[in-house]
Formats: C-alpha cells, sequence, structure tokens
C-alpha cells in the first residue's frame, strides 16, 4: 500500500515538473519571437546604412497575449537610449514602438503620506 502511495506521488510530481517546463520554454519562444519582431521595427526607425545602431534586450513585461519588450538602442555618433515596444501576441504586430528618455520614468515620491506626484 505504501509503495502504491510513493508511486502515485512521483507520477504526480514528475507531471507537475514536467508541465511547469513546458510552460516556461513556451514563454520563452514568445519572448523571443516579440524580441526578434521589435529589434526589427526598432532598426528601421531609428538605424540606417549611415549610421547603424545596435539593439540590446533589456526586458519583457505584459503576459503571452501582449508582450512589451523594452530594448537599448546604441547609436554610434549619439547618446544610447532606450524604447519600449508593445506587441499584440494573438496577430504579431507590433502596436507601438515609443523612445523612453531618462526623466520620464522618474516619479516624484512623498515621504510623509507616501503621495505620488505626476
Amino acid at each position: 500500500m505504501k509503495n502504491r502511495k510513493n508511486i502515485t506521488l512521483t507520477a504526480v510530481l514528475f507531471s507537475a515538473l514536467a508541465l511547469s517546463a513546458g510552460q516556461s520554454a513556451f514563454a520563452g519562444s514568445y519572448i523571443t519571437q516579440a524580441t526578434k519582431m521589435c529589434k526589427s521595427e526598432a532598426n528601421t526607425k531609428y538605424g540606417s546604412e549611415e549610421s547603424p545602431v545596435r539593439l540590446k534586450f533589456k526586458g519583457a513585461m505584459g503576459s503571452q497575449v501582449s508582450p512589451t519588450i523594452v530594448l537599448q538602442v546604441i547609436a554610434r555618433d549619439a547618446d544610447s537610449f532606450k524604447v519600449v515596444c508593445d506587441v499584440n501576441g494573438r496577430n504579431w504586430q507590433v502596436v507601438s514602438l515609443e523612445r523612453q528618455d531618462a526623466l520620464d520614468s522618474i516619479r516624484i515620491v512623498g515621504a510623509r503620506d507616501n503621495i505620488v506626484a505626476p
């Protein structure tokens, strides 16, 4: 009886482990595909043959249906900046590609009441 319980428990744990590993691999393919699309779009928008740019992956947020990819654009003769790219995961199209300056993400927080200023 104890042997059956151990076999059943082992099978359940193995199934759960296999399922979680499969989901993370599936999520990785979504991020990879969305990143390729965003890099291609950013390269055409910010780069040219005269001044090529280098693109670095900085992060991914959101769900598999609508991932948001953050890239760093490094130009040869200019300062680098970050780009936020929103992708529609249902039909695999880039919805928006916006430049994010360093001061855009700064928010002032009041220390006393935790009030966030716009």
